[in-house]
């Protein structure tokens, strides 16, 4: 009742003003609006047009152009003479939007507009949205219980602030590109399929209204208000990337995927081969030489193929299952053949000393990090833990070679280590290892001088005797531990 005894006013204003057209237009907090205001006279196409506040007019738009979008600020108009009228749309509105507004020609002529923004339910809200190209993506635009047998509309900011998409008037085909679905209760569905890269932006689900809540006339001025916005963040799927590779080495992947799919079910797949799903999380999983990590609190894939061979090149898919869909990167290996790698070699170590590793660093590898990782039980190498990094210091590598340097040697480091080049993308890390090197302990302990066995030097070289054991080291003054490393 309220509310008619206010248009009712309104109207009356109008008729007093003299005005030909007097309208009003609701919008509402945090959301858009969109309406047109028509020519007034026959000769109006190439004049000025304007949209402001109150007659001063210190707050608005004016353009003199003709079917291109004019901006300022929150404000764009467009001036479509074909037509005989021009479009305003005024975006983020706030209750301070309230009030008297003026659209015309130059203020040689003007309509008055009554712009009422309110808090309804509901209205104004706005979303973030990550999709990957290919993907199909469905989501909800509610609106109030008033509005169920009014027009609803999608539109797109794009190039002009707004372009129509489709409308629930229209008909609807599961081979459209967009497809709206009312529920004429309280919500409609929208539905984007085979999402491309250009899809990103920007997009408002909106419903026509005239200045009451009843179900727009022909006759009556009608106006969008728009309900929701959606930004459409579109990314590849998830991407494409190179990984290199060497015959007889290993290779380590890392796949990252968004939070939200953690705890779903990881998966590998070459070319079109069968998917291996990873069913265990947070365990290392064994399929032939490829082994899957499936880390559910970071939502990362860890894969680890050793022993390649050629037939191992091709396009891998590591992915992710979620409702209807897949969610992968696509990852092209390249298995190269080892012919410019050092040969084997054989280092030593002293405990509470350093030992320098000698690792190959492919030239094509120049812009990435150097690396290295020791194998488990599982003959998987794993990155060094963090609170034994600061021991592995890397030297500048020079003519494709660095060296790591593992400072303060104990018996803990015995083991087998690789080294090799890291790439890093935004959603995966590759290792591509080149160089083994087997730390082995010795049967020898430290001692003292005066704890020393027996010994007897012969051609400069000391033989240590001690029980059924024997074993020959480079210093004829102390005994030590020896740790040997065999680079394979």
């Amino acid at each position: 009742m309220r509310a008619a005894i206010i248009i009712f006013i309104f109207i009356t204003l109008c008729l007093i003003s003299g005005q030909v057209v007097c309208f009003r237009v609701i919008g509402c907090a945090g959301g858009s609006l969109m309406f047109k205001c028509p020519y007034k006279k026959q000769n109006d196409q190439h004049k000025e047009k304007y949209f402001c506040r109150d007659r001063s007019c210190k707050m608005g738009i004016s353009s003199e152009l003709q079917r291109r979008w004019y901006y300022n600020g929150r404000f764009a108009l467009y001036d479509d003479e074909n037509s005989r009228f021009f479009t305003v749309f005024i975006r983020n509105l706030s209750r301070e939007d309230d009030g008297k507004y003026t659209c015309g020609d130059n203020q040689k002529w003007s309509h008055d507009v009554d712009l009422e923004v309110n808090r309804e339910s509901g209205c104004g809200t706005s979303v973030i949205l990550d999709q990957y190209v290919g993907q199909t993506i469905s989501f909800l635009c509610e609106y109030d219980d008033k509005f169920k047998t009014h027009t609803k509309v999608f539109y797109r900011l794009k190039e002009g602030p707004v372009h129509v998409l489709n409308s629930s008037q229209s008909s609807q085909s599961s081979e459209e590109k967009i497809i709206l679905s009312d529920s004429h209760e309280d919500q409609i569905t929208v539905t984007i399929r085979d999402i491309s890269a250009d899809d990103g932006g920007v997009y408002l689900c909106g419903v026509e209204r005239d200045g009451s809540d009843d179900r727009p006339s022909k006759t009556s001025i009608t106006h969008i208000t728009f309900i929701k916005e959606i930004q459409l963040n579109v990314y590849s799927r998830i991407a494409s990337v190179q990984v290199q590779a060497y015959s007889s080495k290993s290779v380590f992947i890392t796949c990252k995927f968004p939070q939200e799919f953690r705890r779903n079910k990881k998966f590998i797949q070459k070319d079109s081969s069968q998917k291996i799903i990873v069913d265990e999380q947070n365990q290392w999983v064994r399929h032939d030489e490829v082994h899957m990590y499936d880390d559910s609190s970071e939502g990362l894939l860890k894969v680890f193929i050793s022993d390649l061979t050629e037939d191992d090149g091709g396009t891998y898919r590591c992915g992710v299952n979620i409702t209807d869909d897949d969610l992968f990167t696509d990852v092209k290996l390249t298995v190269n053949q080892v012919g410019h790698f050092r040969a084997s070699s054989k280092a030593s170590a002293v405990i509470s000393e350093s030992v320098n590793l000698t690792c190959d660093f492919p030239e094509k590898h120049g812009e990435t990090f150097k690396h290295i990782c020791r194998e488990n039980e599982q003959k998987i190498c794993e990155s060094i833990s963090s609170s034994e990094q600061k021991r592995f210091e890397f030297s500048v590598s020079t003519a494709g070679v660095f060296t790591v340097i593992i400072s303060n040697v104990s018996e803990r480091d015995a083991g087998v280590y690789w080294c090799g080049a890291e790439t890093r993308d935004t959603h995966l890390t590759s290792v591509s290892l080149t160089n083994q090197h087997q730390l082995t302990r010795s049967l020898v302990k430290r001692l003292s001088e005066d704890q020393c066995p027996s010994a007897v030097s012969s051609s400069g070289i000391t033989r240590v005797s001690r029980g059924r054991f024997a074993k020959e080291i480079s210093r004829t003054s102390v005994c030590e531990t020896e740790f040997v490393f065999h680079r394979i």
